[in-house]
């Protein structure tokens, strides 16, 4: 994700980061492990669970600058910043 990140952000585009087991230390740790730039929120509150009904980490979200979730991705496979980017490509030309 940071490299779409880096790839994406100066064109209207941004990634973040929800940490879920109200753990403040493992979003450094990940923060820490993956040299992540982009924000990381804790949600100890559950709200992105509720709202969007994430099933477990990673998920992946792709929402559009109206609001509305274009696409959901669960887990990591190699690969899938390739997937992911195709997809931010074709959301960021729509708009």
């Amino acid at each position: 994700m940071q490299e779409i990140y880096q790839q994406y952000k100066d064109r209207g585009f941004t990634v973040f980061s929800v940490e879920t087991s109200n753990r403040p230390q493992l979003a450094k740790e990940f923060t820490d492990k993956v040299g992540a730039t982009f924000p990381i929120v804790l949600d100890d509150a559950k709200v992105n669970k509720e709202l969007f009904g994430i099933p477990g980490t990673p998920t992946n979200l792709l929402i559009d600058r109206r609001g509305r979730v274009y696409f959901t991705s669960i887990g990591y496979s190699p690969g899938h910043e390739k997937a992911l980017a195709a997809m931010v490509e074709y959301l960021l030309k729509r708009s």
